[in-house]
Order: C-alpha cells, then structure tokens, then sequence
C-alpha cells in the first residue's frame, strides 16, 4: 500500500501535469485578442511564471526531485509563453494605433 507521501506525491505531479493544459485557454485568448491583450496581467503571471521558477530549483537542489522539478519547469514554461505571448501583442498594439492604447470594440473579443 503506498504511503502518504507517495498519494501527495503523485497528486501534486497529476494535478500540476494537468494545469499546463489549463494555462491553453488563457494563452489562446491572448493570441486572439485584437486589443493587445490589455485584461491579461503581465505582472501577475510574470510573478506566477518566478514562483514556478524558484520552486523548480527548490525541488532540484534541495529536495532532488526530479518529477516535480519538471512539473514546475512546464509550469514556469507555459507562463512565461504566455508573458512572451501578451508582450508581443501590446507592442503589436501599440504600433498599430501609433502608441495610443484603444480599447476592442465590444464583443471583438
């Protein structure tokens, strides 16, 4: 019979695996939104995509595990893909509409 650890183990590899999928809508809605994707927080999911990132070292050099080491490196991945993404679509923005942030229309989102 597993032990507790080996349960809270493997549930924090299955759920974390499964929240790189979760992070698809978010990162597809910024691909597609037409005013530079200005609802989506650069500073919050930059600070998400640090904390995956140093808890990443943490689980390599101090607990040497090497499964949640990886969940945690494919979390701070697909956050800063999404920085990376939002980034991109502000300057793209900003650059269309000479520097002046409009809003979309609504419902072209």
């Amino acid at each position: 019979m597993p032990s507790t650890i080996d349960l809270v183990s493997w549930l924090f590899v299955v759920t974390n695996t499964f929240r790189l999928f979760a992070y698809l809508p978010q990162i597809m809605a910024a691909l597609k939104c037409p005013n530079g994707a200005g609802a989506i927080s650069r500073v919050t999911w930059s600070y998400f995509a640090l904390a995956h990132l140093t808890g990443h070292f943490y689980s390599r050099l101090v607990l040497h595990d090497p499964k949640m080491s990886a969940v945690l490196l494919g979390n701070f991945l697909a956050c800063s893909s999404l920085v990376a993404i939002v980034t991109w679509k502000k300057i793209r923005h900003r650059v269309a509409t000479g520097g002046v942030m409009r809003p979309a229309p609504l419902g072209a989102e």
